[in-house]
């Protein structure tokens, strides 16, 4: 069996009728139940407009995540909080 026959490959059935969208910001909260929920937001000149909304398992997020980071050779340094001296 060669390399390439050995490679998973995920077969994804396409929805030609779903709209492509632009957006600007993706906000990402963590539900009670440990899922994550995503939504996708636009900035037009009326306002902001949500574009879409998705509930997603943390395993799945990160998966998406690390794809993102991997495509765009970014990846976050999480901050570290300075302790406040109260003397």
């Amino acid at each position: 069996m060669s390399a390439d026959e050995k490679v998973k490959t995920i077969k994804l059935r396409a929805n030609e009728n779903l709209s492509t969208l632009f957006v600007d910001v993706l906000a990402i909260n963590k539900r009670e139940d440990g899922m994550y929920y995503l939504r996708f937001a636009t900035n037009l000149p009326e306002g902001w407009k949500e574009q879409a909304r998705m509930i997603i398992p943390e395993g799945n997020l990160k998966q998406m995540l690390n794809a993102l980071c991997s495509l765009c050779d970014y990846y976050p340094v999480k901050s570290v909080k300075k302790e406040s001296n109260s003397s």
